[in-house]
């Protein structure tokens, strides 16, 4: 991660010190004088062209950059300062100083009307984000990384004048991206014209500017989830053909005809000019070198609190920031229990705890948040419930319930605990999916995408028409129902694309995926669903997905013949 920070030093101001800092006009000029004084400036590296520019901005660590111009040269003065904190950070090897000259370094054009001294600090840092696990690494021999950029973003005055901030925000989260902090400012004409500086030859670009200064405009930090180069992500939105004429701006979910995403927020199309500005705007933002992780954990709410406070503990998981990645509703049976609890079976305690958990249905999450699993037991407190009401502000304290002797949530002790936990309530399986032939012939791809960015992976997939057997095998729970040959019908009519779709918790997630049978419910309880973005009617609604395990077993067979063993 490189970013740039810009400074202005007042003629008698220096960094941290008041200093005398009177730049020679005539040692600026006499550039020989100043190759013959080469020793004074040997802690300096000398950037003389665009080149050496871009390789300076690879150095790690932070590079201070004078830049200065020909008729003036660079400030002396400051070299005791530059060599008093090099002494003082040698060993670290992480503080560099360089010299450049705006005259010939066209990224430096916009500093070269400036009269007074401006320093440039380029701080260089990588984020490292290793994948798997880490027997998975030791296996390879190989560790994963990624460098994760950031990138500023304006929503220009009349959509924000208009009301469309957040729906545009929603926008850029949809798409893939993330955005780390917001702002709402009136621009001035200098932050603008350095913005946009690329477009500074388009024929219009002064009314542009003029525009741009008639309202507040939004200025965002975007970076890319899942730790992938936000500014690469978002110029593929808006690619050129071959023959250089640029394509057909992607169309995202809700935009429309006449608008994109590249065209609702202008970005920097550079890592160099997102750094500078990120500095230029947002001059506080602080990247920590080691982000926290994004963990998940098993969190278990037992049959007494789901019954009487269900709606009080969802919300405070929510408000507490985290993510329900999955979720389940069941019945313990004994077995289970046992099974679960294996290692509390011989404890005094755990014949009350199985009658607790075999009571009634227990609601079972998979979370997600940055140190889900230190985050969640924290917020727990102590086990027991005598401990956790000397800690009242615990949730098990919180929501104890009275004449229940055992606490009423359950949270994963460790990483590896909860990775264990999460298997045993959502293993991987295979579900049976169905694009039905209506909207297997207008939707498909788009159905496909969703599948896609939902994380199944699809184990088989073909293109074929149901015969009326197949579909009437399907729908033989509805058979003798008024609408059952009209739902044959519906099936048979032209070719469906046909799925095994594999993932954790696979049955129940992709029949949310769907969402409720009928449109008219799904756009009301569940919008973002297939459903309610595809389908037609209650019987032509779009897919089709095995109600439970065993359901989807016989589909598979019955369909491909058999079931895969991934």
């Amino acid at each position: 991660m490189c970013l740039l920070w810009r400074v202005y030093i007042k003629p008698q101001e220096l960094i941290l010190q008041r200093i005398d800092c009177h730049c020679s006009v005539t040692e600026g000029k006499n550039k020989r004088e100043m190759a013959g004084k080469k020793k004074e400036i040997q802690l300096q590296t000398i950037i003389s062209n665009q080149n050496e520019w871009d390789e300076m901005l690879l150095t790690k660590g932070i590079v201070v950059i004078d830049v200065y111009q020909a008729w003036c040269g660079p400030c002396k003065p400051a070299l005791n300062l530059f060599r008093k904190l090099r002494n003082d950070f040698s060993e670290d090897n992480v503080l560099h100083f360089a010299v450049a000259e705006a005259d010939s370094i066209e990224t430096l054009k916009p500093f070269r009307r400036s009269c007074e001294p401006v320093f440039l600090f380029s701080v260089v840092e990588e984020l490292v984000f290793q994948e798997g696990s880490s027997e998975e690494s030791a296996e390879e021999g190989v560790e994963e990384e990624e460098v994760l950029t950031y990138s500023v973003g304006i929503i220009k005055p009349d959509d924000v004048l208009s009301g469309r901030v957040e729906e545009i925000k929603k926008k850029i989260k949809d798409a893939g991206f993330d955005i780390k902090a917001a702002e709402e400012r009136m621009l001035t004409e200098e932050q603008i014209r350095v913005f946009y500086a690329r477009n500074k030859e388009e024929p219009d670009f002064d009314a542009f500017v003029q525009f741009m200064m008639s309202g507040p405009c939004h200025v965002l930090i975007i970076t890319k989830k899942e730790a992938t180069d936000a500014i690469p992500q978002w110029k593929e939105l808006h690619q050129t053909s071959e023959s250089g004429e640029p394509e057909e701006p992607v169309k995202l979910p809700g935009l429309t005809e006449t608008e994109s995403l590249v065209n609702l927020c202008d970005v920097q199309d550079s890592v160099e000019d997102a750094s500078r500005q990120l500095a230029f705007f947002f001059p506080n933002f602080h990247i920590n070198k080691v982000e926290q992780q994004v963990e998940r954990t098993l969190a278990i709410i037992r049959p007494s609190l789901l019954k009487e406070r269900r709606d009080s503990i969802m919300q405070r998981i929510k408000n507490d920031g985290f993510q329900i990645a999955m979720q389940k509703e069941i019945i313990l049976s004994e077995e289970q229990v046992r099974t679960f609890y294996k290692e509390h079976v011989d404890q005094d305690y755990f014949p009350a705890l199985l009658e607790q958990m075999t009571s009634g249905p227990t609601l079972v999450l998979a979370l997600t948040r940055e140190n889900a699993v230190s985050h969640w037991r924290g917020l727990l407190g102590p086990k027991t419930l005598e401990e956790a009401k000397e800690n009242p502000e615990s949730l098990r304290a919180q929501y104890a319930i009275e004449n229940v002797p055992i606490n009423q949530l359950h949270g994963s002790s460790t990483p590896s605990e909860a990775q264990k936990e999460l298997e045993f309530f959502f293993p991987k399986e295979q579900t049976f999916a169905l694009i039905k032939p209506d909207a297997a012939k207008t939707h498909k791809d788009e159905i496909m995408k969703k599948v896609k960015e939902a994380g199944f992976s699809i184990s088989k997939v073909k293109e074929q028409a149901l015969t009326r057997e197949m579909a009437e095998q399907f729908y033989k729970d509805h058979k003798g129902k008024p609408f059952f040959e009209q739902l044959v019908n519906c099936m048979t009519q032209g070719p469906s694309v046909i799925m095994v779709l594999s993932k954790e918790n696979a049955v129940e997630e992709w029949r949310q995926l769907m969402g409720p049978t009928d449109p008219e419910e799904a756009k009301k309880t569940c919008p973002e669903s297939i459903r309610a973005q595809f389908a037609h009617d209650i019987l032509s609604n779009a897919v089709h997905g095995s109600s439970n395990t065993e359901h989807a077993l016989r589909s598979i067979q019955l369909v491909f013949g058999e079931l895969d063993a991934d």
